[in-house]
């Protein structure tokens, strides 16, 4: 596994047509740290479809690397041979297709995401987790206030589970909050390897810097922000997550006229932004 540069850039291709995606993949690759693919663009040509973008890819190091948003969120299993749970076998899958990143769901329980990391990373891939959602009533759960009573059922069921070796992680969940924090700390203490939070939200990446050194890798720059500029986006954004993280740009890329041009601009900018802002 290559560690992509500080402050990368991410394309996320979100065209739903197999052949404009992998045409698009192509050309912005080289201009790019790595591509993200989602369920919506490979659901009807099928997760195949990602080893055909990793053919655009380059090898790496010095290519981009793909990014498999996938959101996996089913059930972990481990049975004497060790995991086989269904997330055991799309982890498996996806790594195998060339993603060296993906993300998993950790709100479906504790064997989920672990089995999720673990597949991941015996097959040399990494996970990003979400401790949040973006989309309106998203708040309903991932917002819900944590009191004693669900401390204390927190406590239980991490017993239960047979992982409740020291005080740290106690220690940790007595501070959260919100379900998005006790997400951020439990994530945080089975291995996922980073987070994805907005970038246009200021606010709730400081909240998940709380919580986490780990990497934060951020959409919503450019067409769903109104009130900056893109530079101003890149250098409020990149004073709050610091270097070991990631921005995902779609729509300013995909949408563009040109779109390896608008890569290579919004790289560009990037590094003077960065640069000047001496980050």
């Amino acid at each position: 596994m290559n560690k992509l540069p500080n402050y990368a850039l991410v394309l996320s291709n979100d065209l739903q047509d197999p052949d404009e995606m992998l045409a698009l993949t192509e050309v912005v690759a080289p201009h790019v740290d790595a591509v993200k693919i989602g369920v919506a663009s490979s659901m009807v040509p099928g997760s195949g479809v990602l080893a055909k973008a990793m053919a655009h890819l380059g090898e790496r190091p010095g290519g981009a690397a793909l990014f498999a948003d996938y959101k996996v969120a089913d059930i972990g299993h481990k049975g004497k041979d060790g995991w086989q749970g269904t997330n055991a076998k799309i982890v498996g899958q996806l790594a195998q297709d060339g993603a060296e990143y993906i993300t998993c769901h950790t709100f479906p329980g504790i064997s989920s995401i672990e089995e999720c990391v673990d597949v991941a990373h015996e097959n040399g891939a990494q996970v990003l987790t979400l401790p949040g959602m973006t989309g309106a009533g998203c708040g309903l759960f991932f917002g819900m206030p944590i009191g004693d009573e669900q401390l204390n059922h927190m406590v239980r069921e991490l017993e239960d589970y047979g992982e409740w070796r020291n005080d740290i992680l106690y220690t940790r969940l007595t501070r959260t909050d919100t379900i998005t924090e006790a997400i951020l700390v439990i994530s945080d203490y089975f291995g996922v390897d980073g987070f994805i939070g907005p970038a246009n939200n200021p606010e709730v990446l400081e909240s998940y810097r709380k919580f986490t050194k780990k990497t934060i890798w951020s959409p919503g720059f450019g067409r769903q922000e109104k009130t900056l500029t893109m530079g101003e986006q890149i250098e409020r954004w990149a004073k709050i997550v610091g270097p070991n993280s990631a921005m995902i740009v779609g729509s300013s890329i995909y949408k563009a006229d040109d779109p390896v041009e608008a890569a290579i601009e919004i790289r560009e900018l990037r590094d003077k932004v960065i640069a000047d802002a001496k980050l």
